[in-house]
């Protein structure tokens, strides 16, 4: 590579990637109709260096040289001048005499040629090779960089247009946030309940045919053009991960077909990144889900039963009334933590980090830019969804809540008489344990400024700690 093409190899490198994708996609000659009003637009940069060097070249035509003995001098100084920019170009392996000869007049006939080099900190002395140096980059940025960085505009501008107008590259984008992230509202709310019903009725519901009809009939009405490319996958998972109620759900994928050249920007790996965070969002609904729908009257009809025939020997010390309270206040301290949780995920991250996101795909210039703010952007959402290994203990504390909030649900249901009270005790004790360990844990971050996102969950933690 030339050295002096340095500053501008990322634009070189960019334009040639953008007019490569475009011929590919037939889109060439469009941008060419655009761009035909335009004379300088139509002319090879080479043509455009030149015209920009011959008027510097030109800048001094007017100064005065009417005299034998300054043409005399004019000429001695292009000799020498001559000479010290071939030396330069031969450093460079260069051999051009017309070159070096067109560099030496621009040189010598710049108006501001003494005005910049002489005076000051640098020394005027046209025999020095440092002054031709620095003067063969001024005359690069000024006569070649800009006509670079203007093609460059223009052809990673007319790629980026083709990608966002003609394939959709936004509203595929927003589709991944509207069904991985669901975002999609009501759509995705009556595909993951339909999955929830069947768990809490204890049906089976790891059948790929029901997953498929359940997705398809929840996104065919509001959206059926993504129907046909949205599909869920069940990964094998070993029994041994599935111990905990909360883990049921691991190994179910969703699939999203997104057509080429999109495709460049939404990889299979963005994918996988996306369905990280699809599996936490559906453990966090699916322990929110099954607390909002228990009903207090399933545990108040037992005060009207028979004591003997709904307790066992251990509850016969303790009142029922008082039993069935705290019930109650277990079930409002878990839906506390699930609900500051799923706000924290949904609105907290998500939503703002989305926005975030949005204002950057339209200030993007080039398809490499693209990219790397689309992987910023799952970053950030990964990180702070706390599934990176770093934070992993965090995440595990949150989990056994989740599960905790699943077990009591089950137990709920059950009916009073179905489980002794000790086992009441233990869940009351482990969400003590697991808040306060989270409250600690996340109070400290906060306080040394390493996770400031988190501090909106701490608070609202802490407010319902407080009230425990």
């Amino acid at each position: 590579m030339v050295s002096f093409l340095k500053p501008v190899l990322k634009q070189i490198i960019m334009a040639g990637k953008s007019m490569q994708l475009l011929r590919n996609l037939h889109c060439e000659e469009d941008g060419r109709r655009e761009s035909s009003s335009r004379d300088a637009e139509r002319k090879s940069i080479y043509t455009l260096f030149l015209e920009s060097v011959q008027s510097r070249l030109c800048c001094g035509e007017e100064s005065p040289t009417d005299t034998v003995t300054e043409q005399l001098a004019t000429k001695r100084s292009l000799i020498k001048m001559q000479s010290i920019v071939a030396r330069h170009l031969e450093l460079e392996d260069i051999h051009d005499p017309l070159l070096a000869i067109n560099f030496a007049r621009l040189y010598l006939e710049q108006n501001d040629f003494h005005e910049k080099f002489a005076g000051g900190d640098v020394v005027m002395d046209r025999s020095s090779e440092s002054v031709t140096c620095q003067t063969f980059e001024l005359t690069l940025r000024s006569c070649l960089y800009p006509h670079i960085e203007k093609r460059y505009i223009e052809c990673c501008g007319n790629l980026m247009k083709t990608l966002k107008k003609d394939y959709r590259l936004v509203e595929y984008l927003q589709a991944m946030r509207n069904y991985f992230l669901l975002e999609a509202g009501d759509t995705m709310y009556d595909f993951y309940t339909a999955i929830f019903d069947k768990v809490l009725e204890k049906e089976s519901w790891q059948q790929l045919s029901f997953l498929n009809v359940q997705l398809q009939e929840a996104v065919g009405q509001r959206y059926p053009e993504d129907s046909t490319r949205l599909s869920i996958l069940l990964e094998t998972i070993d029994p041994a991960r599935k111990k905990q109620p909360v883990n049921n759900l691991d190994g179910l994928t969703l699939s999203y077909k997104v057509p080429w050249p999109v495709d460049i920007v939404i990889s299979l790996e963005c994918q996988k990144i996306y369905n990280q965070v699809f599996l936490l969002l559906l453990q966090i609904k699916w322990a929110k889900y099954s607390l909002d729908t228990l009903r207090f009257n399933e545990l108040t009809a037992a005060t009207k039963r028979p004591e003997g025939n709904v307790f066992d020997d251990s509850a016969a010390n303790q009142p029922v009334k008082q039993q069935i309270h705290r019930m109650f206040l277990l079930r409002v301290k878990l839906m506390h933590f699930v609900n500051s949780l799923h706000n924290y995920i949904m609105t907290r991250i998500l939503h703002s980090t989305g926005l975030e996101f949005q204002h950057q795909v339209e200030e993007a210039k080039d398809l490499d830019q693209l990219i790397k703010i689309h992987y910023r952007y799952l970053s950030t959402i990964h990180d702070r969804c706390l599934l990176r290994e770093k934070v992993s203990f965090v995440k595990e504390a949150i989990m056994k809540v989740l599960n905790l909030a699943l077990m009591f649900s089950d137990r709920w249901q059950a009916g009073f008489g179905a489980w002794k009270i000790e086992s009441i005790d233990k869940m009351e004790s482990d969400f003590k344990n697991c808040h306060m360990f989270l409250v600690t844990i996340l109070n400290k971050a906060v306080c040394r400024g390493s996770f400031p996102h988190l501090e909106s969950l701490a608070l609202s933690l802490m407010a319902g700690f407080e009230q425990c």
